[in-house]
């Protein structure tokens, strides 16, 4: 079977090209439906997650692409009732609802790495390791939450502790639904 690429091109369309064809589409047509499902959720039940889908999540979110491939975003794990209550005091967006989280993953940014970048490649890089934790909870049946990254102007000494002194880009809340 020959089909037509362009004006002055045909393609040979054998039954494995064809068959690859059509899987490269499915492919396509899953992570549409994938981005399709995934949404934002701030209530979540209590029931725990595993500490192995946690670490599938953040060994995957490793593979999102980064400025000048630095992989300089790290990921801190809060899950303690207490470090999430405090998260909840100092962020801005986390009031009233982000302790309520199985975990909360905390994104903060090697300065060392960026060097004269600070104001937007950091957060940039978080931005796209966001979006992937976005998918991977949506595809392993998981709600998150991403929380608004401003932190209180009286509260900053306290936040520069707790994420010992890094660039905090923002953090995102995960766990199961509530139903």
């Amino acid at each position: 079977m020959l089909e037509r690429m362009s004006r002055n091109t045909f393609l040979y369309m054998d039954k494995y090209q064809t068959r690859y064809l059509q899987h490269q589409k499915r492919k396509k047509e899953s992570l549409i439906k994938l981005m399709k499902k995934r949404h934002s959720e701030r209530i979540f039940s209590d029931k725990k997650v595993p500490d192995k889908l946690v670490k599938k999540i953040i060994d995957l979110s490793k593979l999102a692409p980064s400025s000048c491939d630095r992989k300089a975003v790290e990921i801190k794990i809060v899950d303690s009732r207490d470090d999430k209550q405090l998260l909840g005091g100092l962020l801005v967006g986390g009031v009233g609802w982000i302790h309520r989280a199985d975990r909360i993953l905390v994104l903060l940014a090697n300065r060392g790495a960026y060097k004269e970048n600070l104001y937007y490649m950091p957060y940039l890089d978080a931005g796209v390791m966001i979006n992937q934790i976005y998918l991977i909870c949506t595809e392993l049946n998981l709600k998150c939450c991403y929380v608004n990254p401003n932190v209180r102007e009286n509260h900053l000494r306290y936040f520069s502790d707790f994420i010992d002194n890094k660039l905090f880009c923002g953090a995102i809340a995960i766990g199961y639904e509530d139903i």
